[in-house]
């Protein structure tokens, strides 16, 4: 049963949605009524999770296996989603993001191995920043046709604060230029375009694979003293995707338990 309809009958495409933040983002707009189209790599999860998404939640849900990284991939998934949707797109969620690599998260600029430096850079930069890029572009095609669309994108708060020169910060605070971007030059065709910077959340990714000590002393650098659930960046999500947002844009919103305060 939906829990409040706030998007009711509306459509949504989530990157990188059939597993951890994605899959429960999906959730959480499925929840309130949405039809949700997610996208992933692995053909066969996305087949479970579009499954159990419709029988939980009384909506369409489409699974489309995609590399974003690649535009041609891109052109294809939403060749395919707008066949699926009659050509309609409300809400954009790009979320997919390259694979966490404990090495390249914790090694500064001055470190990284010359035949590791243009690599690490461009395998992130390709995923997240060019990921998001592909897909706005083939979303704003819909958007400004229709005169209307949230488009939200999944970032972190080290583009906002830096943290070691590495790439995925390198790769999120563009994705920060983008949205700012897209927030100023289509605002006339009632398009927004929102961002969140996420702090520690509790997925298997990165709660997962650190030791029990590792995990206390991240959960203390908030003041809220806790690591973020996946629920929370959904009803985030949520907010920015509906009309109670309707006059946000352009704008950043730090879900992370108050560690950045700006």
């Amino acid at each position: 049963m939906n829990k409040s309809g706030l998007l009711e009958g509306n459509y949504a495409l989530v990157t990188g949605g059939s597993r951890g933040i994605g899959r429960t983002v999906a959730e959480v707009l499925a929840e309130n009524g949405c039809n949700v189209g997610i996208t992933s790599r692995n053909h066969e999860r996305l087949q479970e999770v579009t499954q159990e998404i419709a029988g939980n939640f009384g909506v369409q849900a489409l699974g489309i296996a995609c590399d974003v990284s690649q535009n041609q991939s891109v052109s294809e998934l939403f060749r395919q989603f707008r066949t699926w949707s009659v050509e309609r797109l409300d809400v954009l969620v790009c979320n997919a993001g390259y694979t966490f690599v404990p090495e390249i998260w914790s090694t500064p600029l001055h470190a990284t191995k010359p035949d590791a430096l243009e690599n690490w850079f461009l395998s992130i930069f390709r995923t997240d920043l060019m990921g998001s890029v592909f897909c706005t572009y083939e979303a704003l095609q819909l958007m400004m046709a229709q005169k209307s669309g949230s488009i939200i994108y999944i970032a972190s708060t080290p583009a906002l604060e830096g943290y070691q020169g590495t790439p995925y910060t390198v790769a999120k605070a563009a994705i920060l230029g983008l949205m700012k971007d897209v927030a100023r030059e289509y605002g006339r065709f009632n398009i927004r375009a929102n961002a969140l910077a996420l702090g520690n959340i509790m997925t298997p990714a990165t709660f997962g694979r650190l030791d029990p000590d590792s995990r206390t002393a991240l959960a203390e650098e908030a003041p809220l003293k806790r690591w973020g659930q996946p629920e929370e960046v959904g009803k985030s999500v949520l907010f920015l995707a509906s009309n109670l947002s309707s006059f946000v844009t352009g704008q950043t919103l730090v879900v992370d338990g108050g560690t950045v305060r700006r």
